[in-house]
């Protein structure tokens, strides 16, 4: 089967919707690949000499039960490698030794793999580096090579589902991954188990060739096709390799326009909002920039090198906050605020320099970046996914209009501004019951959307249907229908602009907006001041600012997310109402 190749840069398909990228070939800006060790580094450094101690010591009493043993042996034997951390050398060897000896052994001991899905290729990538910088003695390489090899796919890795599974199952791409960097070593891979899985969850991509995760978190997208990708780039050449190509080409136009003004993925789901989001899309971008210029598309190379840089830029600055968190707030580490059970420091931490890595295993400096242009861009997603991304000038807005309410809430749960801190306005909405950890509680779900009243009843926005979305005059609009049975719909117009956000609700009776201020982040108290018809807060040298020709009130209620507290405002008039949201330097 031969792929064509996709003229991807000319027209792209959203959504059976075409649109012009919002990113254009332009000059030349630096972003040099050492720069991801660098990345790696400072996630290591997050790990002191008291944490690394305790941790190898437990480890070593009960064994291996996660994958972020094997990433911190990873990243440090890597750095190790390229010249850093040159005073853990026997670390490394240590945690080496007790990798290669206890991952091939987990599933006889503990009945399931314990992150070797996620593990092997990380150790791989280890050896492969050391062996290269003949850090130790080639009989301590051999040693480890052979333990590894003394393994099958049954006895490594705990997901295997049945070529009938309705759903997808992420782990087993992991799993693929991992078996074909031993294909790639040369230490008894298993081509056909690596087949199996591809060919088997090739089946969960959507029309934009987005992988379809259950509930459709947008980390388990993006991640899932890295995992692709480091399958391709470890050399897997199988059956489903055409396929394959033809669906990661089906996902570049939607990839590179998933990246918000600050840099940040979408929201939605499990694992948002933590470091390791923006080096993955890094690691994903610098893979598709070097594969299209493989194909001969040194324009489309030069996007997906400039959308790297811009979330690397933004990766910077979080490493720069010191002390910076795993998670995308100040919040004592211990207190594991907007944290999953699963997503604790000493696995979520070191994943930022592993998909770190990835960027600098992929990429090639030799591409040149392309700066951003401010162009108007709309776009929904597919169905599955339920997304609205706008984009113009420096601003850009997400809205979900299905959310899945254990993480989420339905409306428009994100406005950014290029430089500005990103969760000056919103970057994730408010779950009633999130699971992830918060310290307060949430008396329902939240995001900025339409509130109204009837026969005495206050009403929040539940049911939407799904956006029309436009360009015109460089702005990017959506208009959403509210339903409100048994009264007239709401009609919610979104205008993105060089100045902002245009907002204007039409309906009957008594309408509204809820929207959130930034309170706290687990650090800092922004300063709010309320008017009588705007509302804003100062935080980090910016000002957000709602202002409304309707009647704003403080609820009262406050309400917290993965970033910290928000206050709830509400905004109300009769029948018509409009608010503009615009971010801008302090005065």
């Amino acid at each position: 089967m031969k792929v064509e190749k996709f003229k991807l840069f000319k027209k792209a398909v959203c959504a059976g919707v075409a649109f012009a990228f919002c990113v254009s070939f332009g000059a030349e800006t630096d972003c040099p690949k050492n720069r991801y060790l660098d990345f790696m580094q400072e996630s290591v450094g997050a790990y002191t000499d008291e944490i690394l101690t305790d941790y190898i010591n437990d480890v070593e009493k009960r064994g291996i039960w996660e994958h972020g043993y094997a990433r911190l042996a990873s990243n440090l034997g890597i750095l190790l490698a390229h010249g850093r951390e040159k005073e853990k050398k026997d670390v490394v060897k240590r945690l080496m030794d007790f990798c290669c000896k206890d991952m091939p052994t987990a599933m006889s001991r503990n009945g399931h793999g314990v992150g070797n899905d996620f593990g092997i290729k990380e150790i791989v990538s280890c050896i492969i580096e050391l062996e290269k910088a003949k850090v130790f003695p080639q009989e301590t390489i051999d040693g480890w090579k052979k333990n590894l090899s003394e393994a099958t796919p049954d006895t490594l890795y705990s997901c295997r589902p049945s070529a009938k599974s309705p759903q997808a199952h992420n782990w087993a791409v992991f799993g693929a991954a991992s078996e074909q960097s031993r294909v790639f070593l040369g230490i008894n891979g298993d081509k056909d188990y690596v087949e199996k899985y591809i060919s088997d969850q090739l089946r969960f991509f959507d029309e934009n060739g987005m992988y379809m995760d259950p509930n459709q978190p947008a980390v388990y997208d993006l991640v899932t096709r890295l995992q692709f990708a480091v399958a391709m780039h470890f050399g897997y050449d199988g059956p489903s390799r055409p396929k394959l190509e033809e669906t990661m080409l089906k996902s570049a136009p939607i990839t590179l326009n998933l990246l918000s003004a600050s840099g940040e993925i979408p929201y939605g789901g499990r694992s948002n909002q933590f470091l390791h989001n923006d080096s993955l899309y890094v690691a994903l971008c610098e893979f598709y920039a070097t594969w299209m210029k493989s194909r001969g598309d040194t324009e489309a190379a030069s996007k997906f090198k400039g959308a790297a840089k811009k979330a690397a830029d933004a990766l910077e600055l979080r490493f720069k906050e010191k002390p910076f968190n795993h998670v995308k707030n100040f919040f004592p580490l211990e207190s594991k605020y907007g944290c999953e059970g699963y997503a604790y420091f000493l696995k979520y931490m070191v994943t930022a320099g592993s998909w770190s890595y990835l960027a600098y295993l992929f990429a090639d400096d030799s591409i040149k970046c392309a700066e951003p242009q401010n162009h108007a861009f709309a776009c929904n997603t597919s169905p599955a996914f339920h997304w609205t991304f706008l984009k113009a000038g420096d601003y850009s807005a997400q809205f979900d209009l299905n959310a899945f309410t254990n993480y989420d809430a339905s409306g428009l749960g994100r406005i950014q501004r290029t430089g500005a801190p990103a969760t000056i306005c919103l970057s994730v909405p408010f779950a009633k019951k999130p699971k992830y950890r918060i310290n307060i509680t949430n008396d329902s779900g939240f995001a900025i959307f339409p509130v109204w009243s009837h026969n005495k009843k206050k009403f929040d926005a539940e049911t939407m249907l799904q956006s029309k979305t436009w360009t015109s005059d460089g702005k990017a609009s959506s208009e959403v229908c509210v339903l409100r049975n048994p009264l007239p719909p709401l009609v919610w117009t979104t205008t993105l602009g060089e100045k902002g956000a245009e907002i204007e609700l039409k309906g009957t009776g008594s309408i509204g907006l809820a929207f959130p201020v930034f309170l706290f982040d687990g650090k800092t108290e922004t300063d709010i001041k309320v008017e009588n018809n705007s509302v804003s807060v100062f935080y980090k040298g910016w000002v957000c600012k709602y202002e409304t020709d309707g009647n704003i009130s403080d609820t009262g209620r406050v309400y917290g997310n993965r970033n910290g507290h928000y206050k709830r405002f509400e905004a109300k008039a009769s029948n018509v109402m409009k608010m503009t949201v615009t971010i801008e330097r302090a005065d």
